[in-house]
């Protein structure tokens, strides 16, 4: 049986993705398709024109929650083990952060200044500065609030382990890195030092540096290319 990804590493929705299979090591083909450059292939197996996809053999299944948590509960590896927690309310607690981060985080981290600054950039196209900067002062300080909240002065989000509330959060949080931005360490500390943490973990690791010699491919160095430690 052959794994095939289709995405692109970039895409914090596809990172997610490859974050379950790093920690399982697992062998797999990441098979390229970009927003706005899907091919015709791509978009009979896409209902909704979004990566990732994910194909074994002849069968594909959408959307990276349901992908992640297909993973989780197909293969026995001791790498997945409490991404999904046992008990129901923890269990419940996680989807709900995980849906925050897709929704909520990503539409400002990702679809706005990610997109702006590098995205834009790629296609050969200037920022629009002024659309970043109104995000980072009116609309990404909400929905930090909300969870530093909820992460409090935790390790993680849930429970005392990692889970895949940390994954989905963590993983918009590296392309708002890619976009020239961190975590305001005064304004959110439980975040900054959640992100630091997280940012030194080998499974992220192996996924950033890669993804930053791709920006510096595609960009140049002198691109945003930030570390939080």
């Amino acid at each position: 049986m052959q794994w095939i990804l289709h995405g692109a590493p970039l895409s914090p929705f596809v990172r997610k993705v490859m974050y379950v299979l790093k920690a399982m090591a697992a062998e797999y083909k990441l098979k390229p398709e970009s927003p706005g450059f899907y091919s015709d292939d791509f978009l009979n197996i896409s209902p909704l024109g979004k990566i990732p996809v994910w194909q074994e053999d002849d069968w594909t299944q959408p959307d990276s929650s349901v992908i992640c948590q297909y993973l989780i509960e197909t293969q026995d590896h001791p790498g997945l083990a409490g991404l999904m927690p046992t008990d129901p309310k923890q269990r419940a607690q996680v989807r709900w952060l995980e849906k925050y981060a897709d929704y909520e985080l990503c539409p400002q981290l990702t679809y706005t200044v990610f997109r702006q600054r590098t995205l834009r950039m790629i296609n050969g196209k200037h920022p629009q500065e002024e659309v970043v900067l109104d995000c980072i002062k009116n609309k990404v300080p909400p929905v930090l609030d909300y969870i530093e909240k909820a992460l409090g002065p935790n390790t993680y989000f849930v429970g005392d382990q990692l889970t895949m509330a940390d994954v989905a959060i963590t993983s918009q949080m590296i392309t708002f890195m890619h976009g020239g931005e961190l975590i305001d360490a005064n304004r959110w500390p439980n975040l900054r030092r959640y992100f630091n943490h997280m940012y030194q973990q080998d499974t992220w690791q192996a996924l950033i540096v890669r993804e930053k010699k791709t920006l510096d491919k595609i960009l140049g160095p002198k691109h945003y290319n930030l570390s939080p430690l």
